[in-house]
């Protein structure tokens, strides 16, 4: 589970943002983990990767700011896994390196997945911020196929986008009052209250299409911060994106230690 909302303005105006991206990784509180850093096989890239055994080196959520691409993976609930699957953290570090445009590269990877399902189900969000592209892309069966979307406020669950849950569809409601006549000169407290949003526990139920994805777990997935004790599974990272009108990039990550503290990184970068 995961959860990704977008502000996307492609003209903005003096001291405004051009891209405002969060996220909450969800995942097993055991499964191992790095947070941010830059890569040492693409140190054009920045960002947490998985060290689970056989999956080292995928990853959630990761920039290649000199290129000006960003990329964010969601699981696909309530769809097959297959036992073949490669491992779906990879598609961002295929994205942020190619040498493909951003729709050439969606339209190979639906073509090669929808023939050969040679990945586990996922949401693919790939951001090309010198086009100010914001591309999606699912494994959903009969999914139609990447798509450029236009809206200025974009949210993205575990569900495909023609049928979101609805704590997408308040959090997008939420993130839009929290986004709307935001200026670069009010970072910091944008920043915090980001990530007060981000934590919020508040469960959105009742909700069919959840229930119908994940009928096991539908009450601990429901809130926008997940918590499932039981499951030893819940929300681990926070990730905070900015970009402002003259393409300076700020990532921020707050990342779940095993004491059950917080630890914060801050990245800035100024797109070529």
């Amino acid at each position: 589970m995961c959860i990704l909302f977008i502000y996307h303005n492609p003209s903005p105006s003096t001291n405004s943002y051009r891209l405002i991206l969060i996220a909450n990784r969800d995942e097993y509180y055991a499964r191992p983990a790095k947070p941010a850093h830059y890569w040492k096989d693409y140190p054009e890239c920045l960002g947490g990767t998985d060290m689970e055994p056989g999956r080292e080196g995928g990853t959630w959520l990761a920039l290649a700011p000199k290129k000006g691409r960003i990329g964010v993976l969601l699981n696909l609930n309530g769809t097959p896994k297959s036992t073949e699957g490669r491992g779906r953290g990879f598609l961002i570090r295929d994205y942020l390196t190619t040498q493909e445009n951003t729709m050439s590269h969606a339209n190979n990877l639906h073509e090669t997945n929808q023939n050969t399902q040679c990945y586990n189900p996922y949401n693919l969000v790939m951001i090309d911020l010198r086009r100010s592209d914001v591309c999606y892309v699912s494994s959903e069966k009969g999914h139609r196929g990447p798509q450029i979307l236009q809206d200025k406020i974009l949210g993205f669950g575990n569900s495909g986008i023609e049928t979101p849950y609805k704590k997408v569809l308040a959090g997008k409601e939420k993130f839009e009052k929290l986004v709307t006549n935001a200026t670069n000169s009010q970072q910091n407290q944008l920043i915090e209250m980001l990530l007060q949003f981000l934590k919020q526990e508040e469960r959105y139920l009742p909700d069919d299409e959840l229930k119908k994805r994940s009928p096991e777990a539908f009450n601990e997935l429901s809130s926008i911060f997940v918590r499932h004790e039981m499951a030893k599974y819940g929300t681990r990272t926070h990730s905070i994106v900015l970009v402002n009108h003259n393409y300076q990039l700020t990532f921020v990550e707050e990342t779940l230690n095993s004491d059950g503290t917080w630890q914060r990184q801050i990245f800035n970068n100024q797109l070529n």
